[in-house]
């Protein structure tokens, strides 16, 4: 919602849901999530063992927080605890993963990284964190802050749907 009359476009009436701009603000938004989820695929498909942008996004409550239950995991990534039980079943599958009783309550189950799982994320984070380095200097200075405004402000109506 506009903050003040300044804010509103020329004519003084609010875009609606047919406007042409807004259409292709959408198109825009949805090319973009297209293309982060085709950027991480290849960043992933270079590894030996591949990661999708959301068993990184489960794997990366790990790395921040050492060994956790499924739920916690969960929470973190932003997924349902059945979403990432299956996920984490894969991933113990490929040696990413260890999943294993808590001592004192068998219903928890405790995962942690195993040695491999945790090379594996922090060589995909460091290529990761080149690629966007690399995006970054593209920029020009007034750009870089008025890009990182937007991705921000672009990020909390995303998560408002």
């Amino acid at each position: 919602m506009p903050s003040s009359p300044q804010d509103l476009p020329a004519g003084g009436r609010l875009p609606q849901a047919d406007d042409p701009e807004f259409l292709a603000f959408t198109r825009a938004v949805q090319e973009m999530l297209g293309a982060v989820r085709r950027s991480r695929g290849r960043l992933a498909g270079q590894t030996r063992l591949s990661l999708s942008l959301s068993q990184v996004q489960l794997l990366e409550a790990l790395i921040d927080h050492g060994t956790l239950g499924v739920s916690e995991i969960a929470e973190h990534a932003g997924v349902a605890v059945p979403t990432a039980t299956r996920m984490l079943k894969q991933l113990e599958r490929d040696g990413i993963v260890t999943r294993t009783r808590a001592k004192g309550n068998e219903r928890r189950v405790e995962i942690a990284l195993t040695d491999s799982g945790a090379t594996l994320l922090t060589q995909y984070s460091a290529r990761l964190r080149e690629r966007q380095l690399k995006t970054y200097r593209d920029f020009r200075p007034d750009q870089r802050a008025a890009m990182t405004e937007l991705l921000e402000r672009l990020t909390e109506l995303i998560d408002d749907i």
